[in-house]
């Protein structure tokens, strides 16, 4: 779990950068919302990661009710959270879409990936803890 963090943070870390990196070459088109989207794919990607794994020492079929039902909440939550700037904020509707679709392909990589490799390690562990009993 460790390492997951440190992972997360740094995804976190490079997605503020990239937006400061906005700030200072195209000052145009920076928006303070920007630097806190990273923070809250951050949050959501670390929340949907703990929520997934604690379901991995379940049954199956446990496991993959609540990764699907954790990803459906997941695109409702974004959604959401699109919906609702976009129709606060309609003037900066085209930087904030791209913004966020750039923090979510990113955060959807990153999690994807973390998922895979949790899986993998797991059945490793689980497959030296049968042969060795």
């Amino acid at each position: 779990m460790k390492r997951y963090l440190i992972s997360l943070l740094l995804m976190v870390l490079a997605l503020v950068l990239a937006s400061f990196a906005v700030m200072w070459l195209a000052p145009g088109r920076f928006l303070v919302a920007m630097p806190l989207l990273a923070l809250y794919f951050g949050a959501v990607c670390g929340l949907q990661h703990r929520i997934v794994t604690r379901a991995m020492n379940r049954s199956p079929k446990t496991f993959i009710q609540v990764f699907l039902g954790s990803v459906v909440a997941v695109l409702f939550i974004h959604i959401a959270v699109l919906a609702v700037y976009l129709f606060s904020h309609p003037s900066h509707a085209k930087l904030f879409t791209l913004a966020f679709s750039i923090g979510y392909a990113v955060s959807l990589v990153f999690e994807t990936a973390a998922l895979v490799r949790f899986v993998n390690n797991e059945r490793r562990r689980r497959q030296q803890s049968a042969a060795g009993k």
